[in-house]
């Protein structure tokens, strides 16, 4: 078992301070990570929002990482790719994993805000073939040779990109994978890693991580070396109430921190009202129930081994990425749960996978 700590951070003026300030704090956190033993760290792209948008360029942070730690694997979960001009992303990760000596694992994905497709002026019903298209050119960008590409959105004639990463063939390849049968058999049959969340819930992973499994093993590739991850926000602390507590208000202001993403489908609406926003937040579901369902972490140490045993039975997982630093959390709330994960949960789950 691997454990990643995934940054998806939602900025609350009242408890967060100036926004620079809550930059550093949570790059901090990152970095104090690595020294507990953390196996890799994760920045997610959003744009247009408290609700993760004061990261919206993840290669900016991973470089900044690269300069402060010297082991951790540095990943991007994710970058979306059809918002992005393909060459230019391996020209960044191509010069991240340089800084950082070879550390870089590349996750991508379509994305699910149409808020964002539409400020952008690309079609949201061309995501996918975009991801996949522009994946195809970054693997070509990354052979260090002369390439030409003729697709469906992008041409390009005997183009040598500058530079090319240290890892070869070239970094490892994530793939963002929510609930769409297809996606997850693709990603098998090519065989990238995948990027799972466990928050919309468990029963429908078990079903989808099983065709990947599948998928990977009917197109040849190594047994057992596929790489499934589960995200999970964590709250932790030596009393079981007092987490569940903590983490079900924050859960509450992170989804009520979102104005463009609650919507999925509809690029013309330009926010969602804070009224609609607060009934949402206050429609979620109790936070004994989410961590029945092994949907979020709360609780003792303990209860996390626990947690996390049971619904690593279940979806078939091998790594785990935390987010410690969410929905107004204070600074040392966060931290407690990072370090008491870190010591009394992450030495227990080692051995499985």
């Amino acid at each position: 078992m691997k454990f990643g700590h995934f940054c998806l951070p939602t900025y609350f003026a009242d408890v967060d301070g100036s926004v620079g300030e809550f930059m550093r704090r949570f790059v901090d956190l990152l970095v104090e990570s690595e020294g507990l033993g953390f196996d890799s760290l994760w920045a997610n792209e959003h744009h247009f929002d408290a609700y993760g948008g004061i990261i919206p360029s993840p290669p900016i942070l991973l470089s900044a990482l690269a300069q402060r730690t010297k082991r951790a694997r540095l990943g991007t979960s994710i970058i979306v790719l059809p918002l992005h001009n393909p060459i230019e992303v391996a020209e960044q990760m191509a010069m991240i994993d340089l800084m950082s000596d070879g550390r870089v694992e590349l996750g991508l994905g379509r994305g699910f805000v149409a808020f964002d497709y539409d400020r952008f002026g690309i079609a949201v019903e061309s995501g996918q073939e975009r991801m996949r298209e522009g994946l195809e050119i970054i693997l070509k960008a990354w052979s260090g040779e002369p390439f030409s590409h003729r697709g469906k959105y992008f041409n390009f004639e005997k183009l040598e990109v500058w530079p090319r990463p240290q890892q070869r063939p070239h970094p490892p390849v994530w793939i963002s994978c929510s609930q769409t049968p297809s996606s997850f058999e693709w990603s098998g049959q090519k065989g990238y890693s995948i990027l799972t969340v466990a928050y919309r819930g468990v029963e429908p992973l078990i079903k989808l991580n099983k065709i990947y499994r599948d998928a990977w093993a009917a197109a040849g590739h190594p047994a057992n070396q596929y790489r499934t991850a589960a995200h999970y926000q964590v709250v932790l602390a030596e009393n079981g109430k007092e987490a569940r507590d903590i983490c079900s208000q924050a859960l509450k202001r992170y989804v009520g921190a979102t104005t463009h993403t609650l919507d999925r489908t509809r690029a013309d609406v330009a926010y969602v009202s804070s009224p609609e926003r607060q009934r949402i937040s206050e429609e979620l579901p109790d936070i004994d129930k989410m961590v029945a369902e092994c949907r979020v972490v709360a609780g003792t140490p303990s209860e996390a081994v626990s947690l996390l045993t049971r619904a690593h039975e279940m979806m078939g997982f091998n790594q785990v990425d935390c987010t410690f630093y969410f929905g107004g959390l204070p600074y040392a709330a966060a931290q407690r749960s990072l370090r008491l994960f870190a010591t009394e949960v992450m030495p227990k789950l080692r051995g499985i996978g």
